[in-house]
């Protein structure tokens, strides 16, 4: 690692001020990342539209094959 020389306090105070605007950008894309991972995980991003299909389907039949599907349907998912 290369030292590096100050003759003054302006050139340390300007070079710290850049490393505190670095240390927040950082910052900030760190949470922004962990939020997107945060939303990635939730159980509606997961199943996706599947649940809402299977109901689509159910709902199209009618009286005892409703029943059967819906049976069918609760038993694979617990």
């Amino acid at each position: 690692m290369a030292y590096k020389e100050y003759k003054t306090f302006d050139q340390i105070n300007k070079d710290l001020e850049i490393y505190k605007i670095e240390k927040d950008l950082a910052y900030y894309r760190f949470k922004k990342e962990l939020d997107e991972t945060k939303e990635s995980l939730e159980i509606k991003n997961l199943l996706g539209d599947t649940p809402k299909r299977a109901m689509g389907f159910v709902n199209m039949l009618s009286g005892p094959l409703k029943s059967a599907a819906l049976t069918f349907l609760f038993k694979k998912i617990f």
